[in-house]
C-alpha cells in the first residue's frame, strides 16, 4: 500500500525538478560544489519502487565525515569544509526561499501530517522524557522545556509562519563522492528522502543539520563537524537575532533528543555531557543570552546578524 510519505517524495521530487542547482563560488584552491535533488523518473507503485538520479560512489555525509576527517582535523581541510558547508547552507537559503512561494508544493506537503506531527514529537516532546533519562542534569530545565514545548506547538497553529521544509535535512540525507575531495571539479552533492517534507519553520532544517554537525565535534573531536557549520550558517545567511536564536533552539532540541540516543558513538559520561550541552543551548537561547553564544562554538550564528 503506497504510504501519503512516499507520494510526498514523488510529488516533491517532481515539483524540484524546477528547482535549480546551485553551486557554491570555486575556492582559491578549486573546490567548488554543486548541490541538487535526485532528478525523478519513475515510480512504480505495484512493486513500491522509485527510480531517481544516481550518484556513483556516493556516501552520504555522516559516514563521509568519519571516515576521512580525523580528530583535531587539521587546518589545512578547513577550507574544503567550510565551502562545503557554504554549498549547503546556500543551497537551503534558496530552496526555502523559492519554496515558499510554491502554492503548489505547499499544498502537497501540508497533508503529509502525520510526518509533521512526528516531529515535533521527537524534536520537543521527548524533551520531557529526557529529564527522566538525565535527572541531574536536565532537572533544573523542566520549566524552559515546557515553555519551548508549548511554543513549537503554537508555531503549527500559526499557517502564515509555515512554509514547506525538507523536515529531516541532517548529514545522513546528503550524497557527496566517496573519494578525496579535490579542486579543479565540480563536486556533486544530492539532497534526498523527501518523505518527511511538510509545512514548518526553516530552523527545523537549519537547526537538525547544526546539531548533526556539532556532534561530529562534541562525541568525536573532528573539529571539521564545526568548520562545516560556520559556512553552512554563513552560506544560508542567519540575518536575525530571532532567527539564530530559534535556530539555536532547535539545536539543542535535537542534542537533548536525538543526540543522546545515538547508539555507539561515546561513552555514558559523553551522552551525559551532549544532554548537558542541548540544555545549556536551550536555556540561553530561551533566555535571549546571546552574548553566550557569542563565546562559544556556535558563535557563527551571530556572526551574520543584520543591524547588530
Amino acid at each position: 500500500m503506497l504510504t501519503y510519505r512516499q507520494r510526498t517524495e514523488e510529488e516533491c521530487l517532481k515539483t524540484l525538478s524546477k528547482f535549480p542547482a546551485v553551486g557554491n563560488a570555486t575556492s582559491a584552491d578549486g573546490i567548488k560544489f554543486v548541490v541538487e535533488t535526485p532528478r525523478f523518473y519513475h515510480f512504480d507503485e505495484q512493486n513500491n519502487t522509485q527510480v531517481q538520479g544516481y550518484l556513483p560512489n556516493g556516501k552520504n555525509l555522516k559516514t563521509y565525515a568519519l571516515k576521512t576527517y580525523p580528530a583535531g582535523t587539521p587546518d589545512a581541510l578547513r577550507v574544503q569544509c567550510s565551502q562545503l558547508g557554504k554549498a549547503l547552507g546556500t543551497w537551503l537559503q534558496n530552496f526555502h526561499g523559492w519554496a515558499a512561494t510554491q502554492s503548489e508544493l505547499r499544498e502537497k506537503v501540508s497533508g503529509n501530517q502525520e510526518m509533521q506531527q512526528l516531529k515535533h514529537i521527537i524534536n520537543f516532546s521527548w524533551l520531557l522524557d529526557r529529564i527522566e533519562q538525565f535527572p541531574s542534569v536536565l532537572s533544573d530545565a523542566r520549566d524552559i522545556f515546557e515553555e519551548v514545548k508549548n511554543m513549537a506547538a503554537a508555531e503549527l497553529k500559526e499557517q502564515t509562519r509555515l512554509q514547506p521544509i525538507h523536515g529531516d535535512f541532517w548529514t545522513g540525507n546528503i550524497l557527496l563522492p566517496e573519494s578525496p575531495i579535490r579542486g579543479g571539479v565540480a563536486i556533486p552533492v544530492f539532497v534526498i528522502d523527501w518523505e518527511m517534507a511538510q509545512v514548518g519553520v526553516p530552523s527545523l532544517d537549519l537547526g537538525q543539520m547544526i546539531a548533526e554537525l556539532y556532534e561530529l565535534k562534541l562525541y568525536k573531536d573532528i573539529t571539521a563537524g564545526l568548520w562545516i557549520v560556520q559556512g553552512f550558517v554563513e552560506g544560508y545567511g542567519v540575518e536575525t537575532e530571532d532567527l539564530a536564536l530559534r535556530t539555536a533552539i532547535q539545536v539543542g532540541a535535537h542534542l537533548v533528543c536525538f543526540g543522546t540516543s545515538v547508539q555507539g558513538w561515546g561513552t555514558p559520561e559523553q551522552v551525559e555531557m551532549v544532554a548537558r550541552t542541548g540544555k545549556d543551548i536551550i536555556v540561553h537561547a530561551w533566555r535571549r543570552n546571546r552574548a553566550w553564544f557569542e563565546a562559544g562554538d556556535l558563535a557563527c550564528l551571530f556572526a551574520y546578524i543584520k543591524g547588530k
